[in-house]
């Protein structure tokens, strides 16, 4: 959402305004009453509203032009209100009469209410609210006063309309990009919806058990999905490794699984990438060079293969990944495969990265969430992985709900993850960052606002946080100044 949208709608704006109780129809055009308003404005009590009234700032069905626009445009409006309760208005030289009393202006019949405070008079109806200073008045420019008229406040509420000049103005909204609507993403293999510009990568449809889809950010790759149905071999040592080796060269790359565990896989999760990277099937892939991988949470896992599994969990936890650091939701099952003496290995099952750069994964995570579930094989897809594993690998997972589980599990660890940790974390963040944390009282979405908004923001919409549980919510966007 953009607060300001500027002066090209403006000519627009002011047109709508003559067309919706504002103003007459041309024809009412007359010269009457020029003279008088001059001489009215040096006699008018300062707290009535006869005098001459210049216009500074009008909103439209939630548009606002502000007065530095209206000047650009060289556009202006005028009322000239006499005491005896007649006046006009003059837009751009085009005169039209008007009858006013202590509430309302009246032009053709039709009547809208007023508030007249600080120097400031504010006409508004249930479509438009135009803000107007006496003529050569040196007050600033703002919305009505938070005291104003609360029959022209509702009024303003129930049309949506009440985003005031001093933020429209002078701030922008800038949407978050995690909260982007996803698109289709579809192969042979798998359907799944996505953040519109990021990057898909995935293996052929020969690797059945052992698929593997990659989903990032190009731009931020930390930012990203990594699900594959089945990886192997990690070994338990040395010995197995090398027996395993001479048979193929390939098998001399992976891994030893010495925390045969969850936690395990993921702290050699580097080894286990470049073996990946090394392999023709998975070259294309990227898969995530995850290091210094560090738990900060960990939830017991009861979804995918997690009864036959060593030590399975849904973890929390910190990396870095070429020089950026990160966070996320982890997860694999570890599951042993015995092949006689010195030949024994490990197969991980549903190994699943859900991930974002540190300080925005609880803005992140919903989304991820939504595409991870979203995931569908083909029905050729699940046909052929199905055909080429192993007995005890079928009948314990269906290959279109693996995702949905992951998702479903990852989902509910997080809902009962220590909220404190992110509030304290997220305020740091703020502080470091030069942020300060607000929420829109019209839809309850939380922002992040440039230091300093709440000190020169006079309106109502946008109020600061102070309940804590708001800074364990992912936020909407960021408010910033012009």
């Amino acid at each position: 959402m953009r607060l300001r949208d500027g002066k090209k709608a403006g000519a627009l704006l002011l047109a709508a305004l003559l067309l919706t109780g504002c103003g007459g129809a041309a024809d009412t055009a007359s010269n009457v009453g020029t003279d008088a308003a001059v001489d009215t404005v040096t006699t008018a009590a300062a707290d009535t509203a006869a005098g001459t009234w210049e216009l500074v700032s009008m909103t439209y069905n939630g548009m606002t032009v502000g007065k530095e626009d209206l000047e650009e445009m060289g556009t202006a409006m005028t009322l000239d209100l006499l005491e005896d309760g007649t006046g006009t208005m003059d837009y751009d030289g085009t005169v039209y009469d008007l009858i006013w009393d202590d509430s309302a202006i009246t032009m053709d019949g039709v009547a809208d209410d007023y508030t007249l405070e600080d120097g400031v008079l504010v006409l508004a109806n249930e479509e438009t609210e135009m803000v107007f200073e006496r003529q050569g008045s040196m007050a600033a420019v703002t919305a009505p006063d938070e005291e104003e008229d609360k029959q022209t406040a509702d009024s303003r509420t129930e049309t949506g309309s009440h985003t005031e000049a001093s933020i429209e103005d002078n701030w922008t909204v800038v949407p978050l990009a995690s909260a982007q609507e996803l698109v289709p993403y579809s192969c042979t293999e798998f359907s799944m919806n996505i953040p519109e510009g990021w990057s898909v990568k995935s293996s052929a449809m020969y690797t059945g058990m052992f698929h593997a889809i990659h989903v990032f950010d190009p731009e931020n790759p930390v930012n990203q999905i990594f699900f594959m149905l089945k990886m192997e071999p990690l070994f338990p040592d040395e010995n197995s490794r090398a027996m395993m080796a001479l048979s193929s060269d390939l098998f001399g790359k992976y891994p030893i699984l010495t925390n045969v565990s969850t936690q395990g896989v993921f702290e050699i999760f580097p080894q286990f990438a470049d073996a990946m990277n090394a392999t023709a099937d998975y070259a294309d892939i990227q898969t995530p060079y995850i290091a210094d991988f560090s738990v900060t949470e960990s939830f017991e896992s009861t979804q995918g293969m997690s009864s036959v599994a060593i030590s399975p969990s849904i973890l929390r936890a910190d990396f870095t990944q070429n020089g950026t650091t990160g966070e996320g939701m982890f997860t694999a099952d570890v599951v042993p495969f015995a092949m006689g003496t010195g030949m024994g290995y490990y197969s991980v099952y549903n190994l699943t990265v859900l991930s974002a750069e540190k300080g925005t994964f609880q803005d992140w995570q919903p989304t991820l969430n939504k595409v991870l579930s979203s995931l569908n094989y083909t029905p050729e897809f699940q046909s052929f992985a199905m055909s080429q594993s192993n007995q005890a690998a079928s009948t314990s997972q269906s290959l279109s709900q693996s995702a949905s589980e992951m998702s479903d599990s990852i989902m509910s660890s997080w809902e009962n993850r220590n909220r404190s940790q992110d509030i304290m974390s997220q305020k740091q963040s703020d502080a470091t960052l030069g942020y300060e944390r607000v929420y829109d009282t019209e839809t309850g979405e939380v922002y992040r606002a440039t230091n300093g908004f709440t000190d020169v923001y006079d309106g109502k919409r946008y109020q600061p946080v102070t309940d804590d549980n708001m800074y364990a919510e992912p936020i909407s966007g960021y408010i910033e100044k012009q």
